[in-house]
């Protein structure tokens, strides 16, 4: 495969993540956040179990080497998706994407923080560009530059997959990254099921057309899929392309948002989105 065909799909896979953001908030009005991840998650990892059952001895031995530290990244990757959900019920589905890419750009930062990797100026830089943009996107008007709940939530959400993808640079090098995404994926579906009780949904879900198709879109194309094509992708293509790409995330979500949710941002608030975008970008760009 091309180059520029591995780009073409990476760009389908950030188009697929941008577009779950609407989708999954107008799945909030029917199902609570915990409810609606335990049955995405629980539905990608049974997905997942087939897709690897014709190597089920090979891929059980896998299993069993990488599970303390597919759970300790998949402790993370629930935090995220907790926080993302939870954010989206109280803040645009456009706020959500543009806040989730900061975890381009704050990896460097958690990086440090977990395994004392080198930090650069630039990684300094392009994180108080990122955050300003952040505060500008979370204003009301100009009178108010308090961050909104919601966008706070999805601030820690963006720290989250940050720490995730710290710790599987740090542990893929050992580790089947394969076995690694499997145990992210169940642990993120047993960890929101307890919540998913006190909510008291689990048991009685409310199933109708919008919440099937948002488990088709979240679970087979933007769990499953996605994450197949990142890691089959992302070996053909320079990283360079691979981090551009998908800091398009953001700005799918409000093409996606403003088309089925009439999202507008205000001149301020676009001006905070650029500057999230370009703070990816840079950061991506120099750290190829």
């Amino acid at each position: 495969m091309s180059r520029l065909k591995a780009d073409i799909g990476l760009l389908f896979v950030a188009l697929v993540w941008g577009a779950t953001f609407p989708v999954v908030k107008v799945a909030l009005d029917y199902v609570p956040p915990f409810t609606f991840n335990t049955m995405r998650f629980f539905l990608s990892s049974a997905l997942f179990v087939l897709i690897s059952a014709p190597h089920a001895r090979r891929f059980l031995w896998k299993l069993r080497a990488s599970f303390r530290d597919g759970f300790r990244i998949g402790f993370a990757v629930f935090l995220g998706y907790s926080l993302q959900t939870l954010g989206l019920k109280v803040t645009t589905a456009t706020n959500a994407g543009f806040i989730t890419s900061l975890y381009v750009v704050l990896t460097p930062v958690v990086s440090w923080l977990l395994y004392r990797t080198r930090i650069r100026a630039k990684d300094a830089f392009c994180t108080t560009l990122a955050l300003l943009g952040m505060i500008l996107l979370s204003v009301n008007g100009l009178s108010d530059v308090s961050a909104e709940v919601g966008d706070l939530l999805l601030l820690g959400c963006a720290f989250a997959f940050a720490a995730e993808i710290s710790m599987i640079s740090h542990h893929s090098r050992l580790r089947d990254p394969d076995s690694l995404a499997f145990w992210q994926i169940v642990t993120v579906a047993v960890l929101s099921l307890p919540f998913s009780l006190e909510e008291g949904a689990i048991l009685h879900p409310v199933i109708n057309g919008v919440v099937i198709f948002s488990l088709v879109i979240t679970a087979v194309f933007a769990t499953v899929i996605a994450r197949i094509l990142q890691n089959r992708l992302q070996s053909i293509t320079m990283p360079a392309d691979a981090a551009v790409i998908f800091s398009m995330e953001g700005v799918f979500s409000h093409v996606f948002s403003a088309l089925t949710l009439g999202e507008v941002l205000s001149p301020l608030q676009y001006a905070g989105a650029f500057a999230i975008v370009l703070a990816v970008i840079i950061s991506s760009l120099t750290s190829c």
